[in-house]
Order: structure tokens, then C-alpha cells, then sequence
């Protein structure tokens, strides 16, 4: 795709190589516990990031050995002071690796994941990452946001797939941060909203001159209906008009988002549970109101996870932010399930959460209470209509790389040939919209 355009509507303001795996082994690496839904009517994607790189092997952990695969000893040699005991892992056991056969738990601050995993709505994915993985916090996030790791970014792999399916005039997609995420980024000129709190989306005016407000808004509609007329502006400038366009009609459409309807993320802490509490308000909305806005694609994100220093076992950084992060993804999962009473319709059944993070953390501890940048990590994904289990194989801990991380087996790229294909219902569009393709895909919906 050539790059013609870029718009970003941001804050409220007006402005490579193929995983094909043969078949009986991809069975062994990516086997499901069950199947749940069937394909969604109106699919909606929820991508949670976790910013700064989430130790995977603190957060998916093995608890024992097995023959061939001394998991458990490896672990407890690099990591004496922050390991997890296996009796600190008793609660959080989930199952065992497909391929190695070790038992697997996550961490003790994930109970409420557990649960869900319990209930077959957890995908744990193992071993993701990507070739020649970058230890740099902004070029690993460029590679994930653009799925191309080899040439410098350019655009979002989300924002070609919005370019694909949707107009300019289109505004489908919500970006629950003051700036945009770079995934979002449109070669063609797609339109995305990011506003960190739905009660910012406004139009900005003088406290003293309120009363101006409508009249305001009726000036700024005229003007850009003016320079979205391609038979009176090109280029940049009619993109421009577009989008401003586009972002004066969703104004008081997103006013009528009831964000005080008594959501279980309000009593949540953190800011990663008042970020999933814009995105279930709107969800709810779309599906009780008759009025919907039309958001179906949503990104939040939780910071923190540069555990370099402090990150602990059973207390530190990290349990503190999966303190956060496990309830609440269980709360949203919740609020789905009363949107679903109150809308008399399977809503959560159309609903899935994928949580990434841009690489995992070196095996061995640092001697400063924490972990350095590593690579391989774990992913998630959630919802009812996931098929529910451990996905892929936990890389040997006991033959690291040149750097002492652990070596990938599983490029993300599949996850998200997985969301695009098989979630979003394009069977083998990822093909031209990642990079690298075509790539064997993961039964996890």
C-alpha cells in the first residue's frame, strides 16, 4: 500500500518469514481446551497493552520438572530471589505445557485470570515474539504496532486494515489515551478518535462564554463542510475538513454515553480499570440505546512493566500492577455479562480482549531486584468467545540466547494473522496487510 494520507483525530481536539507448520505438530502446539461461540455478528476487538515489557516468566510460570525439560530447576537457578515458589503457585495452577508437558501456573496476583481460565475464557499464548527481537522500549513498540520488523515504521498494522474496510467518514475505532497509538496509524485516511475520558469529548470553549458553545459548533460545521468538498479542497486540506467533519457529528452522539451506569470496573483501582470502563460504556450504549456510535475497535493500555528494579515475587511492581490489570479484566468481563442481561442479547459473545506487551524480560535477575530486556513473552486473550487454554510452547529456560533471553516460538504475527482471519472474519487478509505473510494462524477463537 502506498501512503497517501495521514489523519489523526487525537484528545477531543479538532486537528519476515512464514510459520507454516505441518499439521499434526500444530495441533500439539496450539491445542484448545474447548470451543465456545460460534462467529460473532458484530465483531468487537479490545487490544490492552502493557507498556515497558511484562516479564513473561514471572507471569506464566512452570511449577515442576519433567524428563527432558528442567524447567522448574533452570528457573529456580536464574531467578533465586524473585522466583515463585511452587507452593505460592498452588492457587494459580492452570495446566500443562502442550508440548513439554511442565505444569504451568500464573502468577499469584492473577486469581480473578484464573478463574476466567478456569471458566474457558482465558488463551494463554507462550513464546511470543519476533526475529532479531529489539531490546529498545520505541523501536520493539514500532514492530509491534507496524507487524513489520525489519524495515522502519511506516504505518499501523490496524490502521491498514481500518484504511481496508472503511471510509474516511467512518470513525469505528477508539483510542482510550490523550495520544494516539501508533497501530492506528492510517496510510490511506482512516479516522480515529483518542480521548483518555469520554467527558473530554467536547468541543473546547471559553468557561466565560459558554453560552456560545452551539453557536460555536454551527460556525466550525460550516467551515468544514466547506473544506471536506472535494470540488473545493484537495489534499491535505480536504483531509483536514474531513476529519473535522467526521468529529463535530460524533460530538453529541458520544454526550449521550452514559459513563455513570454502574460499572463493576468502578470499583476497581487503577487506571487500567478506568480505561476499560470508557470502553464498556460505550459497548454498553451501542447495545441498549438504539443510538449506537458505531466504536467496535478499542486500545488501552496499562504502563509500569520496566521491572528493571523491584519487581518482587509476591509483592514489588509487578504483582502490584497484575493487582491491577487481573481484576480488572474480570470486572470487564462482568460488565459484559450485565450488558448482556440488560440488552437481552449475548453482546460479550461478539466482545474480544487481546493483552500484549512489546517484549518480555531477560531470564536471569539482575542482582537488583528485577529483570533486564529480554524477548519472548506471554499473550492473552479473553472473552466468551474464546477457546479457552494454553497455546504454543514455554522456550527452554535452560538454553537462553547469546544475551541469556529466551528464544521465541511463536511470531505475533500469527495472533494477529489469527484476529484478522479468523475474529474479524477475513479469511486471508492478513496476508496483504502484514508483512511476512502469509502466516499459520491459532485456534484460540
Amino acid at each position: 500500500m502506498d501512503i497517501t494520507r495521514r489523519r489523526l483525530l487525537q484528545g477531543g481536539a479538532l486537528t519476515g518469514a512464514t510459520m507454516a507448520i505441518p499439521g499434526p505438530l500444530q495441533r500439539a502446539l496450539f491445542s484448545p481446551n474447548k470451543a465456545n461461540a460460534a462467529s460473532p455478528t458484530n465483531p468487537t476487538l479490545v487490544i490492552v497493552q502493557l507498556e515497558g515489557g511484562m516479564d513473561g516468566l514471572n507471569t506464566l510460570v512452570p511449577v515442576d520438572d519433567q524428563p527432558g525439560h528442567l524447567q522448574r530447576t533452570n528457573y529456580d537457578a536464574a531467578r533465586p530471589t524473585i522466583g515463585l515458589s511452587p507452593a505460592q503457585l498452588g492457587p494459580t495452577t492452570i495446566g500443562v505445557d502442550p508440548v513439554k508437558n511442565n505444569t504451568l501456573a500464573l502468577h499469584p496476583s492473577m486469581t480473578e485470570l484464573k478463574t476466567l481460565f478456569d471458566a474457558g475464557k482465558l488463551a494463554v499464548i507462550q513464546g511470543v515474539s519476533y526475529p532479531d527481537q529489539s531490546l529498545s522500549h520505541f523501536r520493539s513498540e514500532d514492530i509491534w504496532f507496524s507487524a513489520e520488523p525489519v524495515l522502519p515504521f511506516a504505518d499501523g498494522w490496524f490502521g491498514r486494515y481500518l484504511d481496508n474496510y472503511y471510509t474516511s467518514s467512518d470513525l469505528v475505532t477508539v483510542d482510550v489515551d490523550s495520544t494516539l497509538s501508533k497501530m492506528f496509524v492510517c496510510p490511506l485516511g482512516c479516522n480515529v478518535l483518542a480521548v483518555k475520558k469520554l467527558s473530554q469529548f467536547k468541543l473546547p470553549v471559553d468557561e466565560a462564554h459558554e453560552d456560545d458553545a452551539a453557536a460555536k459548533e454551527t460556525a466550525l460545521k460550516a467551515i468544514y463542510a466547506v473544506e471536506a468538498d472535494p470540488g473545493q479542497t484537495t489534499g491535505t486540506q480536504n483531509d483536514v475538513g474531513v476529519g473535522g467533519d467526521v468529529l463535530l457529528d460524533k460530538l453529541d452522539e458520544y454526550a449521550a454515553i452514559d459513563t455513570n451506569w454502574g460499572s463493576n470496573l468502578d470499583a476497581v483501582d487503577g487506571s487500567i480499570a478506568k480505561r476499560l470502563a470508557e470502553v464498556s460504556s460505550i459497548i454498553r450504549h451501542d447495545a441498549v440505546s438504539g443510538s449506537p456510535v458505531g466504536a467496535k475497535y478499542f486500545h488501552v493500555r496499562q504502563g509500569g512493566y520496566d521491572t528493571h528494579t523491584n519487581e518482587g515475587s509476591t509483592e514489588g511492581r509487578l504483582a502490584s500492577l497484575f493487582d491491577d490489570l487481573s481484576p480488572a479484566l474480570a470486572a470487564f468481563d462482568a460488565d459484559l455479562q450485565a450488558i448482556n442481561t440488560e440488552a437481552m442479547s449475548n453482546v460479550s459473545d461478539d466482545v474480544l480482549v487481546v493483552v500484549f506487551s512489546e517484549f518480555g524480560r531477560r531470564i536471569a535477575e539482575n542482582g537488583g531486584g528485577g529483570t533486564d530486556h529480554g524477548s519472548a513473552s506471554v499473550m492473552f486473550a479473553l472473552g466468551d468467545c474464546v477457546n479457552g487454554g494454553i497455546y504454543g510452547e514455554m522456550p527452554d529456560i535452560g538454553t537462553p540466547d547469546s544475551k541469556g533471553n529466551l528464544v521465541f516460538n511463536t511470531d505475533f504475527r500469527q495472533v494477529y494473522a489469527s484476529i484478522i482471519d479468523n475474529w474479524l472474519q477475513s479469511p486471508g487478509d492478513h496476508v496483504p496487510l502484514l508483512p511476512g505473510a502469509p502466516f499459520s494462524t491459532i485456534p484460540f477463537i
